[in-house]
């Protein structure tokens, strides 16, 4: 074949036929063909629990060592980078929309395969606690599995007051966002055709070999080929109350004691935080199966309280891109103290060479 028979014929290609031809290309026989991806709620919500039981699994693994990889998070800005790209595309060249979500395929891919060098597994397994972009998946990775994992919003709210300390109305304002994502995807053309098993915390704590066995069904790995009870005695890590020292998290793997019981964080609410919880987050507690804790005796006053409070929470709204700014130029600043670092250890290593 001549190479300008070859163009024409990868011309006339429509997008969809293009990819998946090349969906495999540069991937190794040893590399992994299945990704799956746990979408967390928010954090706290329980990822690394739903991660680590998966990777029990033979077949499963973890990139390493981006555990988070948070690739969905920003995803946003290929969107953005998709449109900007294609207001240059001629209409006249019969380019439609269709090229624009092959581009995305293709940058999907290469996210993929990203982390396809770091996991030595058959299944690779993603992670990363925010559903910021969820609408996003179907577009980006339309092979791949969805896990979105969901936790009742106040052991949540809990457990990052206890490790990250948390604003208490900030938290409820996050996982009542995050669960209106899920929400709205579920209930989208996109969320209803698309392929995702929905989990929640607490069915995996109280019913593990029940849940394991959806789970692994839905990501079509041997149920045969998993240890359940090792599963069912699986190490705690990054528990919110089991801290070293009493104040950091630890984020190592230690043995389960006999009176953990990560359900019960909220128990010692007081009246006040469930009428406030209910107020803003009730409608979305009930969707995903919990039971939002109520009174009989209802009281205007309340009312009024809440709706005092709503006014205030305006500022964490407002705080919410201040928040992830500061994050991420802390962040940047590590990174710049440990390449600074580096370069000096490079350059004694080289003097002592020279030496």
């Amino acid at each position: 074949m001549s190479i300008l028979n070859f163009a024409a014929e990868r011309r006339d290609m429509p997008p969809e036929t293009e990819q998946a031809q090349e969906s495999d290309a540069g991937s190794g026989a040893s590399e992994p063909v299945r990704p799956v991806f746990i979408l967390g709620i928010m954090p706290r919500c329980g990822t690394n629990f739903l991660s680590d039981l998966l990777c029990l699994h033979p077949d499963c693994g973890s990139p390493n060592p981006i555990y988070e990889d948070y690739l969905l998070a920003h995803v946003d800005l290929l969107d953005k980078y998709v449109k900007r790209v294609s207001l240059h595309w001629n209409p006249e060249w019969g380019v439609d929309s269709t090229y624009q979500n092959s581009l995305k395929r293709h940058l999907g891919h290469a996210m993929k395969t990203f982390l396809f060098r770091q996991a030595s597994a058959t299944v690779f397994v993603s992670k990363t606690p925010q559903v910021e972009t969820l609408d996003q998946f179907p577009t980006f990775f339309p092979k791949a599995r969805l896990l979105i994992l969901v936790r009742d919003g106040r052991a949540v709210i809990e457990s990052g007051i206890n490790t990250f300390r948390w604003p208490w109305e900030w938290a409820l304002q996050q996982w009542t966002r995050g669960a209106r994502k899920i929400i709205d995807f579920e209930n989208s053309i996109d969320g209803m055709q698309f392929p995702h098993l929905v989990v929640r915390y607490e069915d995996l704590v109280k019913n593990l070999e029940f849940e394991m066995q959806k789970i692994l069904e839905f990501i079509e790995l041997n149920i045969d080929d998993y240890d359940l009870e090792y599963a069912s005695q699986l190490p705690v890590r990054g528990s919110s109350t089991l801290k070293s020292g009493g104040d950091s998290v630890r984020w190592d793997v230690m043995a389960k004691p006999n009176a953990f019981d990560p359900l019960s964080r909220f128990a010692n609410w007081s009246r006040a935080k469930h009428e406030r919880y209910n107020w803003v987050a009730k409608t979305e507690l009930e969707y995903f199966g919990y039971q939002p804790r109520t009174w009989n005796s209802a009281n205007w006053a309340w009312t009024v309280w809440n709706r005092i409070l709503d006014i205030s929470a305006i500022r964490y709204t407002i705080s919410v891109p201040v928040y992830e700014a500061l994050k991420r130029w802390k962040r940047q600043k590590r990174r710049n103290r440990l390449d600074q670092q580096l370069t000096v250890d490079v350059k004694l290593e080289d003097g002592d060479r020279e030496c």
